[in-house]
């Protein structure tokens, strides 16, 4: 598996939205200042970095229970 970086996006559908509602999620992490994270056009997170995936996760209000060590696993 390649090493998480630009090259080498992550995709989740988990913190996915409605595609109804990407233009709308997009928006909202941009004015939260949320930076290398995007919904795509079917609603899947993108996301190229550990640091925008925790960004989000803690943006959406979510936690991880297999969480690794730097990663967001409680609110």
């Amino acid at each position: 598996m390649a090493a998480l970086g630009e090259g080498a996006p992550r995709k989740s559908m988990g913190m996915g939205c409605h595609p109804s509602q990407v233009e709308q999620f997009n928006a909202d992490m941009k004015r939260a200042g949320i930076r290398c994270a995007q919904h795509l056009p079917d609603g899947t997170l993108e996301y190229t970095s550990r640091k925008s995936r925790n960004e989000v996760m803690k943006f959406r209000e979510f936690f991880d229970k297999d969480a690794g060590y730097g990663d967001r696993t409680h609110s």
